[in-house]
């Protein structure tokens, strides 16, 4: 559910996945340590999917997956700040 919200067709997380952009801005070696480890997490559908699923309950899925989203948003932040997104 949570890859269907913020990787839907069209969406700008699809954009993220689609045209390697997590990848290209944890490749720069620019980012602080927090922002990489963040990003990271969603660099692609499996790390996103196998982070999600190493949860141990509910409030860390909760947990995790307010991660993901806020990985989804920097991203996309820091995409747009470098002209790759639009």
């Amino acid at each position: 559910m949570l890859r269907q919200e913020l990787f839907a067709p069209s969406s700008t997380g699809e954009q993220l996945w689609e045209h390697g952009l997590v990848s290209r801005l944890l490749a720069a070696g620019s980012l602080a340590a927090r922002t990489a480890g963040l990003l990271a997490l969603i660099e692609t559908p499996e790390a996103m999917e196998a982070y999600v699923f190493r949860a141990q309950g509910q409030d860390d899925a909760k947990r995790r997956a307010h991660r993901c989203i806020e990985a989804a948003q920097e991203a996309s932040r820091l995409a747009t700040a470098r002209g790759w997104l639009r």
